[in-house]
């Protein structure tokens, strides 16, 4: 047994801001598990993501750059002048920022899409913009 496996919890009991869990009309699950915010103003996130199946977001934009990690399904993301990507569970990839995300979503029309999203803002500014 791990000497640190007193520290291990459920991951709900993990979740810094109880009640911090956002749900959008379309179904989209947002639960800010991590919230640090710097004497400077920035806020550093972690945030878990759910996708239901074959919901996606329209044409929108990141002020910062993020980190992704697919937990469970397929996310489908295309920045303007790249081609379309797939990043399957186990994969990670990363946000840009002040380029149009043409395309995100949930590739599969069966599974939930589920993954962790690290990123920094200032305080209280969004991370998605949709124009």
């Amino acid at each position: 047994m791990s000497r640190y496996t007193h520290r291990t919890r459920p991951l709900q009991a993990q979740i810094a801001e109880p009640g911090k869990t956002i749900v959008t009309t379309d179904g989209i699950v947002r639960t800010t598990l991590q919230n640090y915010q710097s004497g400077t103003g920035d806020e550093f996130k972690l945030v878990l993501t759910t996708y239901p199946p074959g919901v996606g977001l329209p044409l929108h934009h990141h002020p910062t750059v993020a980190h992704n990690y697919v937990l469970e399904g397929v996310a489908e993301s295309q920045y303007e002048g790249e081609p379309l990507l797939r990043f399957m569970a186990g994969e990670s990839y990363q946000d840009k920022a002040f380029t149009k995300h043409l395309i995100f979503r949930n590739a599969d029309q069966h599974t939930s899409l589920k993954y962790l999203i690290a990123y920094t803002v200032k305080k209280d500014e969004p991370f998605l913009i949709i124009p």
